[in-house]
């Protein structure tokens, strides 16, 4: 074999192999566009580290991709999503509406209370015969000449409230509804005793659907102050 060597065969020999491995880098990294496509890619051959950070943007998520600035039902599944992925501020204004919320999600250490209005059904929820509620839509913190004290009040006001044909005798109209059930205390004026006591349905000196209070000191009729709460 040493007899047929020559630098012109040695160095043609190498010439060969370098062409051999240059030809296969230059084919594979001068792929044509488009030429390869899931058909090309075995199972499995793009994983999860083989994806640079953010490459996956929400128009790359298929199954009916994006609608409406919004990802389609079903394209990302609860399965997909990371514990404590969603945070507050990953949520849009208004995204969590009531029929979102799961039965027994919001309890009362969650509720502000002075947002609340007239709750239905209170401890009566799941029952059908209790279709009023027991909360109080309307009260008042009235005082011996009639006045409304805002501040203690809700429903009614002073124009609601009117002196009878006797000093101790309130009418009182509720706007929003005509009550069924009332409760009436006295006040403390820090004098005596004082006894109170409500009608409803209409008296003789106040007509329906207006409630009379009658407030006494010493079993005679006599201006005094008093809360009223007022229920359908």
């Amino acid at each position: 074999m040493t007899k047929h060597l020559s630098y012109a065969n040695v160095i043609a020999t190498l010439a060969l192999f370098i062409a051999i491995g240059t030809g296969g880098a230059y084919a594979a990294s001068q792929l044509a566009p488009k030429s390869v496509g899931e058909k090309q890619l075995r199972p499995g051959a793009v994983t999860a580290d083989k994806l640079r950070k953010n490459a996956v943007t929400a128009p790359k998520i298929k199954a009916l991709a994006v609608k409406e600035g919004k990802l389609a039902a079903g394209a990302v599944s609860t399965a997909k999503l990371s514990g404590q992925a969603v945070s507050n501020e990953k949520l849009g204004s208004s995204s969590v509406t009531t029929d979102k919320l799961a039965d027994g999600s919001v309890t009362g250490t969650k509720v502000d209370e002075s947002s609340l209005g007239q709750v239905p059904f209170a401890n009566h929820a799941n029952n059908a015969s209790f279709a009023d509620s027991a909360n109080p839509e309307a009260f008042a913190a009235i005082s011996q000449e009639g006045d409304v004290d805002p501040s203690l009040s809700k429903g009614i006001s002073s124009a609601n409230v009117k002196q009878g044909v006797e000093p101790g005798i309130y009418c009182i109209s509720v706007p929003s509804f005509a009550p069924r059930g009332a409760q009436v205390t006295p006040r403390y004026n820090g004098a005596g005793a004082v006894d109170v006591y409500a009608t409803i349905g209409g008296t003789g000196s106040c007509a329906a659907p207006q409630v009379e209070v009658r407030t006494f000191s010493g079993g005679s009729l006599i201006k005094e102050p008093f809360y009223v709460v007022f229920y359908r």
